[in-house]
């Protein structure tokens, strides 16, 4: 019996490639269908691959009533609603990258459709799918540092300034799922934002936002593209300890270190935390989507957790 998976792969720009490397090193994957509407798509880049069917229009995709069991829609943001919807009204099952459509009412009609067929959404915030991630989502489950009080994510590099769409919009996704994940997606209560434009962007290359949720609970997120060095940080605070993760260096710390009720301070030193360093997200979070098919309700990335984000994204842009 052959428990292979065919899937789609639209969209094949600078993180599609990506997709399509990986796909085709997943055993699991049988059949890769490449679409890309693109008049200067190098088809070059599919002969480094077997099993490949390419198609400039979906819709010709469609028409060949291929049995395809899942897509993954990584084409420009703006598109993404209705190809998804496509896809869903196809009965196949949908990964979309981030941002993953631009209000919380498409994603409402995406998962009503959805739900007649029970397929998945699956939003491709791959940070979720890092084994780091995992790991300190384990500890916070296990205890180890409390209540959550604080979290401070930072992601600040001198690296891609983009005319389309804002810093926040453009990386502020990975960091919004990660506070969600770890929050289970708790509901914001309040939200204000500073930003700043200092280069030659039509938008903003700075945003500092900062999310309050109840039991005085708060989150801060840090994002910029034209920064002198670059930062990828998660910073959780506990009621008993903090976690520590830098993204570049790869190390998680758990520090033991509190204030108590007299404003005492207590610092008992540093622990390293171990992590398995040996799968790429990106491999994680596809496996992890073919996973999901015969139980999108499991989706860790799945509608609840998409919705809450989304929620974040339309609140900022309201201001």
């Amino acid at each position: 019996m052959n428990n292979k998976k065919n899937i789609a792969l639209i969209g094949v720009g600078r993180w599609g490639k990506n997709h399509l490397k990986t796909l085709s090193s997943i055993k699991e994957v049988d059949k890769i269908f490449v679409v890309d509407s693109n008049p200067n798509f190098d088809h070059q880049i599919l002969s480094n691959y077997k099993n490949i069917v390419f198609f400039e229009d979906l819709n010709d995709l469609f028409i060949k009533n291929y049995d395809i069991n899942g897509a993954i829609i990584a084409t420009p943001p703006q598109t993404h609603y209705k190809i998804a919807k496509k896809c869903l009204l196809n009965n196949i099952h949908i990964l979309i990258e981030k941002p993953v459509v631009e209000t919380v009412s498409e994603l409402d009609e995406l998962n009503h459709i959805a739900k007649k067929n029970n397929n998945l959404i699956m939003a491709g915030h791959i940070l979720l799918y890092h084994s780091a991630v995992k790991k300190i989502k384990e500890i916070i489950d296990q205890d180890v540092i409390g209540e959550i009080k604080f979290i401070h994510s930072q992601r600040l590099n001198f690296g891609v300034v983009r005319n389309d769409v804002d810093v926040f919009l453009s990386l502020a996704p990975h960091d919004i799922s990660l506070v969600q994940f770890f929050l289970n997606n708790k509901k914001h209560i309040s939200m204000s934002s500073n930003r700043s434009n200092f280069s030659k962007s039509l938008h903003d290359d700075y945003s500092s936002t900062l999310l309050k949720y109840d039991k005085d609970v708060s989150a801060q997120i840090d994002v910029g593209w034209f920064y002198p060095t670059k930062i990828q940080t998660l910073k959780i605070i506990g009621s008993k300890k903090i976690i520590i993760f830098d993204d570049v260096s790869k190390i998680i710390k758990i520090i033991d270190m509190r204030i108590n009720k007299n404003l005492q301070h207590f610092n008992n030193g540093e622990d390293v935390v171990e992590f398995n360093k040996s799968e790429l997200p990106l491999t994680c979070e596809i496996k992890s989507f073919l996973s999901y098919f015969n139980a999108p309700d499991d989706c860790i990335t799945g509608y609840n957790h998409t919705r809450s984000v989304i929620k974040i994204f339309e609140e900022y842009y309201k201001k």
